[in-house]
This record gives structure tokens, C-alpha cells and sequence, in this order.
């Protein structure tokens, strides 16, 4: 990790300085590192594993005593989201932006994506939970260029002393991935993330991060729909779903 001087906050709290990154103006809304679908745990030492959550993206824009959550695409979330904002506005920190992952735990433990989208419904939510794992910008410093490893530092250091509803995504350093996702599938998780720690952070789709999912999933647009003939009351034959310039038919559940 790179070396880190302490300073006193607008809190009185000691926080982390960044001691390298590009000193530079705030940045807009940041398009989030999307990692990319993998089917096997990457080889190689250099690689950690975090858990990956059933949950929204979501970017925390802290400047001048104020939170701005943004979504996955950039749109202001700060109202379905007031909670985390709140949260996040009383770190030791005048300016931050954070990347990670609005949350609601289900009964089990586990994060509970149907639960989350009932929470957002309801601005004042106490379920939600936000799941920070990355560091892209503080007081002055644009971070993206470091390390993933001295970024998670940096995080991990501001996130000390932290309300309850913010949660730092720890990560493990193994060189047998194949059981840490083997582990995750069976605890009900949706799956994890590899980084490579000595990655930058990029923008759009990234090798340096990989995702796998436990329960397999994709999502289809649907272009057109056949009723049942004779049906009463109403009833769907067949959905068309498109998926790269394709058409399938598929037949209607129960039918």
C-alpha cells in the first residue's frame, strides 16, 4: 500500500490523505468498471475475491457536506437512496466518490434483490445497505490510476468509524479461487468478483475485474407475444425474445 499521511478531518476524525493520485477537479458522474462474465476463477497470485451482491449498483458523490447517489446509468438516485447519502455525509472526508452496491438483507442473511427493489420504494428505508469496494476520488484526488490494492486501502482507512449502513466489501487473496466460489454458491450468494490488484480502475467492460455468478441468468427484451386461441380468460402461447439480433419463441409458463 502506498504511504498515507493522516490529517484531521472537518470531523475531528483522522483520516487517510492520499499521498499519490492526480490532484484534479471533482469529477461528473463516473461510468462504473463493469467486469467481465466468467465461467472460471482466474490463475495467479495476483488476484482477490469479494462477494458479489444481489443488489444495485451505485456511485456516492460526497462534496461540500452533500451526497449525490447516482445509478448504475448515471441517473440521480439520491431520494431512493437517502439513507446511504445520509451515511455517507458523515465521513471524514470534505470530498469523496465511491463506487459499490445498495443492498437489503433478507431473512437468511443474505442480500435480497426483491426486498431492495420493495426498499426503494420507500425513500426512508432503514433496510438499505451500501456496500463500498472502491475509491475513485478524495479531497482533490482523482485515484483512479492507483493500484486497486492501494485504492481499497485508501477506502478501508476512510471508512473507519463509519454508520452502520455502510459496509467495506473485505476481499480474500488466494491462489485457490475454484473454493471461494465454491463457498459462495453453496452460502445462497449470487457469486464474486476477481480483481486484479494492480489494476487501474477502467470505465466500461474490464478484464482486470471478472464475475461469476452462481445462479445463472440473462436478460431478454421482449418483442412480440401470441395469445392462447380460445383461451378464457386471456392467456399467453408464446413470448418472442430477442437477444443479439435473434428471435425465439418460447412457450408461456403453464402452458
Amino acid at each position: 500500500m502506498c504511504a498515507v499521511p493522516l490529517r484531521r478531518s472537518r470531523h475531528g476524525a483522522s483520516v487517510a490523505a492520499p499521498a499519490a493520485g492526480r490532484v484534479a477537479p471533482f469529477p461528473a458522474f463516473i461510468e462504473p468498471s463493469d467486469p467481465t462474465a466468467s465461467e472460471r476463477p482466474p490463475k495467479g497470485e495476483n488476484w482477490v475475491y469479494e462477494i458479489k451482491a444481489d443488489g444495485y449498483r451505485a456511485q456516492a458523490h460526497l462534496r461540500d457536506g452533500k451526497t449525490t447517489v447516482y445509478s448504475r446509468k448515471g441517473l440521480n438516485w439520491t431520494k431512493q437512496f437517502a439513507r446511504i447519502a445520509q451515511a455517507v455525509e458523515k465521513l471524514g472526508a470534505h470530498e469523496a466518490v465511491i463506487d459499490g452496491e445498495a443492498v437489503v438483507y433478507g431473512s437468511n442473511g443474505v442480500p435480497d434483490f426483491q426486498a431492495l427493489r420493495r426498499a426503494t420504494g420507500a425513500h426512508s428505508s432503514a433496510a438499505l445497505r451500501y456496500h463500498a469496494f472502491d475509491l475513485l476520488y478524495l479531497d482533490r484526488h482523482d485515484l483512479r490510476q492507483l493500484p486497486y490494492r492501494e485504492r481499497k486501502g485508501l477506502l478501508e482507512e476512510l471508512l473507519k468509524g463509519a454508520p452502520a449502513d455502510l459496509i467495506y466489501v473485505e476481499h480474500l487473496q488466494v491462489g485457490d479461487g475454484e473454493r471461494v466460489f465454491e463457498h459462495a454458491c453453496q452460502m445462497g450468494l449470487e457469486g464474486i468478483v476477481a480483481k486484479r490488484v494492480d489494476s487501474i480502475y477502467h470505465s466500461g467492460r474490464t478484464q482486470s475485474w471478472l464475475k461469476l455468478k452462481c445462479k445463472k441468468s440473462d436478460t431478454f427484451p421482449i418483442t412480440a407475444f401470441v395469445e392462447k386461441l380460445g383461451a378464457k380468460p386471456r392467456r399467453i402461447a408464446s413470448l418472442y425474445v430477442g437477444r443479439r439480433g435473434s428471435i425465439r419463441s418460447r412457450p408461456a409458463p403453464g402452458t
